[in-house]
């Protein structure tokens, strides 16, 4: 009796494994889900080209109001595709950043190289490492945190010098670096929007 069990289970295995077998030709392609995907809001609302729209961000419903009495704090977006360490770093007056909460910010500045040019300098670097400074122009998007409604938009030439460090993966230093624009005249062409 015990033969005729065991027997009768290695006939279903086998059946069991041939189908498997089989049926591995028919695998369907996999489909992607009908359930969507969350809408993730992105980090600001500047938009990745100058022309475009801008983005719903973290900022949108929950920043604070551009209202009230001024400064109203700003938040600089370079948005050249620079790592954090090589945009460009400013100091602006006190108030005008949001220092302790991101959700203060009023006002999201958006920062495009628009064009470059020429050489201007040469800027030396640790181990001998020389990189052109190109003229460069950069244009400016200044909207609400909020809404991201344009407040205004203008555009400024490149007038400071080498930057103090330029960060790279070793030996892929760039070919060169455009102009950053000065703090004291972002300042100044922020100033009617931030602390009129």
């Amino acid at each position: 009796m015990l033969r005729g069990i065991w027997a009768f289970v290695a006939v279903m295995v086998a059946f069991l494994v041939t189908l498997a077998i089989l049926d591995l030709g028919n695998t369907p392609e996999p489909r992607a889900s009908s359930v969507p995907l969350p809408d993730r809001p992105a980090e600001n609302p500047c938009p990745s080209e100058l022309g475009d729209k801008p983005r719903r961000s973290t900022f949108t419903g929950q920043a604070a109001r551009y209202e009230g009495p001024a400064p109203h704090p700003v938040k600089v977006v370079n948005m050249t595709g620079f790592s954090e360490a090589n945009a460009p770093h400013r100091a602006f007056p006190d108030g005008w950043e949001a220092t302790y909460n991101a959700l203060e910010t009023q006002l999201v500045v958006c920062e495009y190289l628009v064009s470059t040019g020429a050489e201007v300098d040469s800027c030396e670097y640790i181990g001998n490492k020389v990189v052109p400074l190109v003229s460069a122009t950069w244009t400016y998007r200044v909207l609400t945190a909020r809404t991201a409604e344009q407040v205004t938009q203008f555009t400024l030439k490149g007038t400071d010098t080498c930057p103090f460090d330029i960060e790279y993966p070793e030996g892929d230093y760039p070919l060169d670096t455009p102009r950053s624009v000065r703090t004291k005249d972002l300042v100044k062409a922020l100033k009617p929007f931030v602390a009129p």
